[in-house]
Order: C-alpha cells, then structure tokens, then sequence
C-alpha cells in the first residue's frame, strides 16, 4: 500500500512542481499507512511467515528439480555423442588389427629383400603380432563402454554423485587418451577429439554437484 501511495504522491509532486524531490519521509507522516507491530495479531504473523516459508521452500524446490533435469538432460546428451563416438571407433577398429599385420608383414618382408637377410617365417610372424597387438584398442573400447553404462546409473540415481561421475569421467578420459595414442587415422583422431571435449563438457557441468 505504501508503494502506491508514494508512486500516486509522485505523480501529483509532477502536476505540481515537476522536478522538486520528493522524500520517503512524507508517508510517516500518513495516518494509517503503516500499522504498528503491536496492533498486530502474533498469530497471524506466525502464520503469514510459516506460509511464506512454505512458498519460498516449495518455489526453491521446483526450481532445483527443474535444474536438475535439465542437468540430467544435458549429461545424458554427451553419454550418448561419446557412445557413438565410440561405436564409431569401434567400427573404424574392427580388422584394424589384421590390416595391420598384413601392412607388417609386407614392410618387413621388403625390408628384409633389401638387406638380403633370410629370416625365420615364425620368428617374422612373431614380430608382426608384437607390433601389431601395440595397435589392438580392443580393451579400451570395452573398458570406455562399461565406464558409460556405470555413469547412465549414476546420472539416473537421487543420490549425491557427483565426484564419483567426475572419477568415472577420468578413467574415461584415460582410455581414449590411450587410444590416441594408438590410433594411426585421422578419422579416428578428430573422433577422440571430439570425445575427449564432451567428456570435458561433462566434468564442468558436474563440477556443481560433486
């Protein structure tokens, strides 16, 4: 009541005198604007405050559960680009292994005809196992999968999570660091690029509630 009574007063103080200030001080000096804290009932005070408690706690209660499913929703959204990433990698891995081999196998096999040195078939093809098992991101992959379905769990559940989805979230990181490190393609490498910033993106928005 007060507020419109000033704003109505300031708008008379401009038909007035426009531009002459106008204190606060003039509506103390309004009878029964303001009503003195003894005058009122200590029962109803109690009351008003109790419900305007309650609207600001259910207000503040909505606002979180809406924050944290549009949190949920963004967090689901970067597991399901680095799943695909990794269905990609996957994919572009599958028979990498063997290709590799055969790619071994013959550069060895022309690099043994320049020096004219005969070596053992077995010991050649043991050789090319060696190097191409450092290239094999098998492991890696499947460990990446199960670390993702780990983190679906989690994201889903009440429970306060936070710093466990961020230590899922570096052993994530760790195994597609790893499998830069092997991987050869440059196809491959923008999909690790690409993987390792959702997997950041994913540690900011966590980074609130762990």
């Amino acid at each position: 009541r007060a507020r419109e009574v000033y704003r109505q007063l300031c708008e008379l103080r401009d038909e007035i005198a426009p531009g002459s200030p106008l204190s606060l001080d003039v509506l103390t000096a309004l009878p029964d604007l303001f009503t003195a804290a003894g005058d009122a009932d200590p029962e109803e005070v109690t009351q008003a405050l109790l419900e305007a408690f309650e609207e600001s706690f259910d207000a503040l209660s909505a606002m979180r559960k809406t924050e944290g499913e549009a949190l949920r929703k963004e967090l689901r959204g970067c597991l399901e680009r680095l799943d695909g990433h990794r269905k990609a990698l996957a994919e572009r891995t599958d028979g990498a292994v063997e290709r590799q081999r055969t790619r071994l196998r013959e550069r060895l096999g022309r690099l043994l005809e320049d020096v004219d040195v005969e070596l053992d078939p077995g010991r050649l093809e043991h050789e090319v196992a060696l190097l191409a098992d450092k290239s094999d991101v098998t492991e890696e992959l499947a460990r990446w999968g199960s670390h993702l379905d780990q983190l679906r769990s989690m994201i889903d559940s009440d429970e306060s999570v936070g710093r466990r989805i961020d230590f899922l979230l570096q052993e994530v990181n760790r195994e597609i660091n790893t499998l830069g490190a092997k991987s050869q393609d440059a196809d491959a490498a923008q999909r690790i690029v690409q993987a390792k910033a959702d997997v950041e993106r994913m540690r900011q928005q966590v980074a609130n509630v762990a």
